[in-house]
Parts: C-alpha cells; structure tokens; sequence
C-alpha cells in the first residue's frame, strides 16, 4: 500500500488537489471492486460475448437523482452544480460493470470546483495579459482602422486560448482516469498536457483550409492519441479506427447541408428578402416588426435546421461507432453499431428533455445514452481486464 501510495501521489502532482486523502480514495475504490457484485438489480443490459460489459440500473432513480441536484444547484445559486455533476458520473460510471464488476468513479465535487476556479483565473489572466499588450501596441486606432484593431484583438485572445483549451480537455480526461477504478486498480493517462494542447493548437488551422473536411481526421487523430496514452494494470491501450466510415457520414453532412443551406436562404430571400433590404436602408427594424412576416421566416428557418440537426446527429453517430470500434485491449478490440432510428430517437428526445427543463434532466439524458451504446457494444475477445488485480 505505500508504494501505491508513493506513486499515485507522484503522478497526481500538479494536476488537481485531491480533495480527499489517499486512503479514503482506496477505501471508497475497494468498497466497490473487491467484493463480486452480488444483489444487484435485476434490471441491467448485459452483452455478449467473452468480455460481458453490461449496464446494470442502480437503486436511486436517475429522475430522483436528476431532481435532487437541480434543486440544490438552485437553492445555492449554482455553486451546487459541480458536487451534481460529480454525482451523477459516479453513478453513470458504477452502473457499468464489466465482468461483474462495477466502475468506480472516486472523484469529489470540491475537485471540479476548484479546478472550474483555477481555470476562471487563468483565463481571466491570459485575457487582461493579451489585451494590454495589444492595446499598448495599437493605441488610436479609429474608423475602419479601429475595426481592423478589433478583429486583431479578438484574434490575439483566440490563440492563447485556443492553446489552453486542448490542456483543459487532456486534463479532464486524465483526472477522471485517475479517480475511475476497477477490481483495486486504476486507470490513468501517461502523456502530457502541454504536449497535447500544442496539436490540438495547430491541427485546428487545417479545419478552415480544408473547408471542414480536416476535422473527422483531426477529432480521430486527438482523440486516438489519447486513447493510445491510456493504461490499466500496467498495460496500455491501442487506437486501430479507419476513418472511411467516418468520411463518408462527414460527406453526406456537407453536402446535405450545403444543399439545405442554400434552399433556406432561397426561400427566405422569397419571403422576407424585400422587408431586410428595406430594414438595411432605411437603417431601421420596423419592417420586420410584421408578424405574418416573422411567421413564415421562422417555419422556413424550422423547416431547414430539422433535417440539418438530422444529419449532424447522423455524423455523431458515425463518430462514436468510430471511437469505440477503435478502442484496443490485450490484443482484442471492440465493436459499435448503433440502429439509426434508435438513435435518432434517443437523441431527439434526450436534447428535448434537457432543454425543456433548462438542464434539470441531463443526468437522466445521460444515463438513458450511455445505456444504449452499451447494449449495442460487443468485443472481439476476452479483453480481460481483471486480469493481475487483488
């Protein structure tokens, strides 16, 4: 127990404070894993195959547990949100459970809240940084000059934070490997953060000068590194996904939109084009102040964004096939195929729910998704990742 504890202080430095001891980390971990997971409810969705990864329901209802900290973010004004947060992936990770044993997710709500802070200030530093240096560079700019200052301004924030955001992404991965266990061990990430950020920096200037046709490449290209840095019991996995499935959705959502695009503006032009030349000249609002005007451009606007969230959702199912027939283990690999229908589906009424209840529901909408993808996940081989633990 001390070296383990030698080294996970040791790899843990510098990322997040643990907002418990070690120990209590353990303890919470070996509650779960070392006993066999008897008395569980009935109610699961078990796979087949030689590696059973199954879903089984927890005991607190998902609604009950969604309710709880909806209320709670709102009696405290929102600090209550990430001890929610926290709680809800525990619960959505123990109730996966991968040759009878559950996940165990060890992380605390004081974790994300001090990781949210520590993220405020140092964006909230490199903002003030940048825009005093820029403003000392460009001082009295007016006119078109003053908007080309503007547009500079906002490009020299971008950057900075374009840079960071790969290093919040890779961190976030790596602290919620770090705080998920398995039969007493541990996942973990061993690359480094700045060392991701920095390809996720560049990689993101191929997106516009390709026209988007870079980004299926640079999303599996990020998220394979990430996979490839991950291990458990000593042994890493392995990232094999071919992109031409993922291409081929990426195409048919680029042209389709393209297509559906142009036909909205085209319909638009015919009903409201004449009232927002009239709004630009005349420099004033009142001729879209017409309701029947407003009416109709809002059921074309419907009437184009359905079939276009139709298709992105398409490509993010093709993406997640993608992701997880990628994932590699011990010489074995798994395996996604999700019905179209279905999915669509889960996904329709899951972005209703949350957003008809401003959030409250997310949890639930969670839950419902992860369960689907589990009952739709198979593996190649014995993947036995038990295999070495107490």
């Amino acid at each position: 127990m001390a070296e383990a504890e030698v080294a996970y202080r040791g790899i843990s430095a510098g990322v997040l404070p643990s907002a418990v001891p070690y120990a209590e980390v353990t303890a919470a971990a070996e509650r779960h894993v070392l006993a066999p997971a008897a008395g569980s409810p009935a109610s699961s969705v078990p796979r087949n195959g030689p590696n059973v990864v199954e879903w089984v329901e927890p005991a607190e209802s998902f609604w009950l547990l969604a309710l709880k900290n909806f209320g709670l973010t709102l009696a405290t004004l929102g600090v209550y949100h990430f001890w929610g947060r926290v709680e809800a992936r525990r619960k959505v990770m123990n109730a996966i459970h991968i040759n009878g044993r559950p996940l165990d997710y060890t992380g605390t709500g004081r974790e994300a809240f001090v990781s949210f802070l520590i993220g405020a200030v140092v964006a909230g530093a490199v903002i003030t940084v940048m825009l005093g240096l820029f403003q000392k560079a460009t001082a009295g700019g007016a006119g078109i000059e003053g908007v080309r200052q503007m547009r500079w301004q906002r490009l020299s924030i971008s950057l900075p934070m374009l840079f960071l955001l790969g290093s919040v992404v890779y961190r976030k991965r790596q602290h919620i490997l770090r705080r998920t266990w398995l039969s007493g061990q541990r996942f973990d990430m061993s690359g480094w953060a700045w060392s991701y950020a920095w390809q996720h920096f560049w990689s993101a200037f191929l997106v516009p000068l390709t026209l988007g046709w870079a980004a299926p490449w640079r999303s599996s290209k990020l998220e394979r590194r990430k996979i490839a840095e991950m291990h458990y019991g000593g042994r890493h996995f392995e990232s094999r996904g071919e992109l031409k499935p993922l291409y081929t959705s990426f195409a048919v959502l680029w042209f389709g939109g393209g297509v559906i695009y142009v036909g909205t503006l085209l319909v638009l032009s015919r009903y409201i084009g004449p009232e927002i030349v009239a709004a630009v000249q005349g420099m004033t609002l009142k001729p879209l102040a017409n309701a029947d005007v407003l009416r109709q451009g809002a059921l074309v606007l419907g009437a184009g964004l359905v079939p276009l969230a139709v298709l992105m959702l398409l490509y993010r199912k093709a993406w997640l096939e993608h992701l997880v027939s990628s994932i590699c283990f011990g010489g074995e690999r798994f395996s996604l195929k999700l019905p179209r229908f279905k999915y669509l589906w889960i996904c329709i009424t899951n972005i209703v729910m949350t957003v008809f209840t401003l959030g409250a529901l997310a949890p639930v909408a969670e839950a419902r998704l992860v369960r689907f993808v589990l009952s739709h996940l198979e593996a190649s081989g014995p993947m036995d990742l038990t295999a070495g633990a107490p």
